[in-house]
């Protein structure tokens, strides 16, 4: 399937049914990184719902969620996406939680 035949946003709950926006503008630039391919959406979107998540030490509203796979280009083993979580301005009772990027990683640590 196409960027372009995709509903967007994509909307995606991890394993605390938190739920994340992923948007056709972030999914472009993820697609920017190297080995990133349109047909890894799917894995993009499991790794957010049963990937293990780590909290940024520097900041504490991101992130990195990460899955291992074993179907990933060239030798590339894990798919890592970052994820903002926050409030939404106009409705401070909804939350607003996003997707930053996707990437792939070697062996990830």
């Amino acid at each position: 399937m196409s960027i372009d035949d995709t509903k967007w946003p994509i909307f995606a709950k991890d394993k605390r049914g938190r739920e994340i926006c992923l948007t056709k503008e972030r999914w472009r630039h993820a697609l920017d990184h190297p080995g990133m391919q349109e047909r890894l959406l799917d894995s993009v979107l499991l790794a957010l719902k049963v990937g293990r998540r780590k909290q940024e030490a520097l900041d504490p509203s991101k992130y990195k969620y990460r899955r291992r796979f074993e179907n990933l280009p060239e030798d590339y083993t894990h798919i890592v996406v970052v994820v903002k979580f926050g409030i939404d301005s106009v409705d401070p009772s909804k939350e607003n939680n996003f997707v930053l990027t996707a990437y792939l990683v070697r062996e990830y640590s």
